[in-house]
Order: C-alpha cells, then structure tokens, then sequence
C-alpha cells in the first residue's frame, strides 16, 4: 500500500517544493517597476541622466495623469460615476447644494474704499449684470459652474460680444481644448493651454477645437475664464474630485448590487422541496405536474429546458410522504458586506472631505447638526469652496462691465472699473440663531463695523431694490397714544383721600 501511493505523494511534494522554490524576496524593481529607458525620458540635450524611481515614470501603471488621453479617461469616468452613482451622485450635488445654495448676490462698491460708490453708476451696472442673467439664466448657470468644477475637475466659460450690447456666454467642453493642429503635447501648447513662460499659472490664450466642423480657433485669454481644481499653479488642466475615490465607488456599487441580486434570487425561492431517496424521474415528474410554464437556456455546452412553478400568494401546497419542507436559503455573508460597502463610502466621505451622511445619506450614522457648526471641518470646506467660487464670478461679472464699456454704450463710461468695484459673496452655510444674529448684526451697525449694504447682502437680499421696495410703500398710519389715567390725591400712608376720610 505504502509502495502504490509514494508516487502520487512524491508528485504533490514535488509540485509544492517548486512552487516555493519560486519564492525569493522582493527586490526594489520588483516593487517600484523598471525604469523606462526612452530616450525622451533618460535624457536632455543628448546627454544621458541618471535613472529616477517613481510610479509617474511609468506607463503600464497609471498612477499619475500624465498626458491629455489619461485626464479625458478620468474625466469621463467621474462623468459616468455622477450620472449612474447614486452615492456620487449626492455627494457631488450636495455640496452644490451647501456651497452654491440659493446663489451669488453682487454688490457695486466703490474702487475707493474710504468713498461710497456713485448711486446713478451703481445703479446702471446693477441694471447691466441683471440683462446678463436673465439672458444666459444665470442660477442654473452658476449651479453647473461648481459642479463642472466637481465632476470635471475645470470649468471653461467664454464670453462673446454681441450686436445688441448682451454679452453671450458660453461652456467649453474640456475636450474642445486640445493643442493646434501640428503643434507638440509637450510643448508650449501642451494641454491646449499657451502660457507665459515666465508666469506659468497665466494663459495667454486657448485653443478650442470644434469637431462638428473640424476647425479650430485661438481664443485670447481674456475671454476664456478658465477655473480648475485638485492640481498645482503650474499645471495647466484640473483633476475630478472623484478621481482618488473611482475605485471605492465603484466597488462599493458592484458589492451593493451583488448583495440585492442575491438577496432577490434569494426571496424569490418560496421553498425547497427535500426529497428522502427519491429517484430523478419522481422529481422530473413531480416537477411537470406542478410546473407553470418552461423556458431555454443556451450555456456554452449548450441548451437546456428550464421548468418553473409560480407561487401565487396564499398558496397551499400539498406535499406527499417522502418530501419534506425547507425554508429558503438565508443570506450567508450580508453583514460583511454592508461593512465594507460602509467602508468604501467612508473613504469617499474622506475624499470629498465632506461628512459621511453626505454620501451614504444615512443621517443617523453622524450628528447632523455638529457637522454645521461655524467651527467644523466641513463648513471650513464650504467658506473656502466659495471664497474660489465667489472669485471666479466676480471675475465673469466683471468682464461683462468691462465688455459692456469697451462697446461704446453710453451708460457705462470708459474708466467704470476705475470707480466701482463688486463684489461676490454666498449665503453663509452656518446653522444660525436668527434673533442672536440680528442682534449683533445690529450692534456692529451702530459701531459702524458692519455696513446695512453688507447686512442685505448676507442675508441674499439687494439692497437698492429693498429700498426701493419701501419707498414704494404707503406711509404708515400714526396710532394715537391713549391718555394717561389721572391719578388719585393720596396720603402720606399710601391710602387713598376718599378712603382715608371714611376711616
């Protein structure tokens, strides 16, 4: 006997000692990869360099986004993750809905901080800003600046200078912006983008492809507002916000979806039928009487005749001697995989930097309210998404007047940005106690700390329009006082004269 299996021992041994004779330490190109050993890369001006580690230097791995291909691929990835994510989704739209809220109020200052900007001039730029809006719908426009800026990872918007004194506003796709015709990708025009060599962070112009004509024009970076995110002053183009959390959305979606498909395979079985010794043409024929209807299924070894009952509610079924009744199965691992799809939506909370009801939208997992007060992480994130929101519209607003006075109209004077000054802000996201608010608010009014100009604005309200709201208002009806009752004549004890000579 022993002799008989030393064979197939021998062999098993033999397999597992090879298998570990494979095995040996990891060296550094093991871990870090061959360095690539193009030309392009390993020199400059003909002389040779010494080879650099690092992810970024290699192309079988993409760690970084090194070319134009690479960002439209994650682009268009982020794109596909908030259109059929639901958790991307939210996470995306909710911050629109904190930091963008009910939108931007503008107000015209002047360019002279220690004057008060021109009332008749005030009112003329408030006039042109509010033909701008109504002619490019500006709330819907602002909403999909931030999350062009989210999803995207860059916003391109144009301005055109029309016949009829409206300036015309437009969206660039990011991947119109490529570079010229004939021109190097790693060369002045690289990402689409000519910068000043000398001020790498300021365009000089932008090269927009229009592939429903195939052509292309060079637009001056006057008209092109350019705002881009998750990148360096040097780097031309903007990374996606969901770009570190593809991988966890994206398996967080695919283990959620493999749990409810399970989960309704699961609930669709009524029962089993357990069979004590019975032979398959009793099940095969038990199964046709009972059965509803068939179906074929085609499988690469071929097809088959699938057999199905239909369970109606409130169903008897008779089960004969011999069969016995088991419930059906219940599901073997759910915990675990609701913990890691709560893991995944954990790490993308920490990418967005946002709080985890945020994203899983389950409000009892965190204290809402703790994550809305002035101090937390989350509204510091707000305050500065739209201090860089507020700067990009003040900077889109602006070139409107500017366009507007360089047409030659004649309510708007050549040297306006010399005069005024606007200025963006949002509503705070803060959970205020309104009547504390307005209390301070009102302290710091008569300190003549805080303008009621800059009051309206925190608040959402114009405050030209709310004067001119009250001025239009009837005068208030004066209510006159009732007299005072007359006092009755009293003794120096307190009691009354009448009362006093009754005594």
């Amino acid at each position: 006997m022993h002799l008989n299996r030393e064979p197939e021992y021998m062999s098993i041994w033999g397999k597992l000692r090879s298998w570990f004779g494979g095995l040996q330490e990891a060296s550094t190109q093991d871990i870090y990869g061959t360095p690539v050993s193009d030309y392009e890369l390993n020199t400059w001006n003909g002389r040779p360099l010494t080879p650099v580690w690092g992810p970024e230097l290699y192309r079988d791995k993409l760690q970084t986004v090194r070319t134009l291909q690479e960002l439209n691929r994650v682009r268009h990835v982020s794109r596909y993750l908030y259109e059929r994510n639901p958790n991307a989704s939210g996470g995306i739209n909710g911050m629109g809905r904190y930091v963008v809220g009910a939108g931007s109020c503008q107000e015209v200052q002047s360019a002279d901080p220690d004057k008060e900007a021109p009332k008749r001039l005030a009112k003329v730029i408030t006039a042109l800003l509010e033909e701008f809006k109504r002619a490019c719908h500006w709330k819907i426009v602002e909403r999909e600046i931030y999350r062009r800026y989210l999803t995207d990872g860059e916003c391109f918007i144009q301005l055109t200078p029309m016949d009829d004194g409206v300036t015309a506003l437009k969206f660039i796709e990011p991947d119109q912006v490529v570079p010229p015709e004939g021109q190097s990708y790693e060369g002045p025009w690289s990402w689409g983008i000519l910068t000043d060599p000398d001020r790498p962070g300021k365009p000089v112009r932008y090269n927009v492809r229009d592939y429903g004509t195939n052509s292309e024009r060079q637009v001056p970076a006057q008209f092109i507002f350019h705002l881009k995110r998750g990148s360096n002053l040097n780097q031309k183009r903007g990374l996606p916000a969901l770009t570190a959390c593809i991988d966890e959305l994206q398996g967080g979606q695919k283990l959620r979806h493999a749990s409810r498909e399970g989960e309704k395979v699961r609930a669709s079985i009524a029962y089993v039928r357990q069979h004590a010794q019975a032979p398959v043409g009793a099940i095969q024929s038990l199964q046709s009487a009972n059965a509803s209807g068939s179906y074929t299924v085609t499988t690469p070894n071929g097809s088959r005749e699938v057999t199905y009952q239909q369970i109606e509610p409130g169903t008897v079924q008779d089960i004969p001697e011999g069969l016995e009744y088991q419930p059906p199965p219940p599901s073997p691992n759910a915990d675990a995989a609701a913990v890691s799809v709560k893991l995944s939506l954990e790490a993308t909370s920490a990418a967005l930097e946002c709080p985890y009801w945020l994203i899983s939208g389950d409000s009892t997992a965190s204290s809402y309210a703790s994550s809305l007060t002035a101090e937390s992480p989350f509204i510091k994130l707000v305050e500065g998404e739209q201090g860089v929101v507020a700067e990009y519209v003040d900077d889109v607003l602006t070139a409107v007047i500017e366009i507007a006075a360089e047409q030659g109209r004649d309510d708007v004077p050549d040297d306006v940005l010399e005069r005024v000054d606007l200025h963006v802000n949002y509503t705070s996201p803060v959970v205020r106690n309104m009547l504390d608010e307005t209390q301070r608010n009102e302290v710091l009014r008569l300190a003549k700390i805080k303008s009621p100009q800059t009051i309206a604005a925190e608040e959402g309200l114009d405050w030209d329009k709310e004067q001119a709201n009250f001025a239009e208002l009837p005068p208030e009806p004066v209510v006159p006082s009732s007299p005072a009752a007359a006092k009755q004549p009293q003794t120096a004890a307190g009691l009354m004269q009448r009362d006093a000579g009754r005594a």
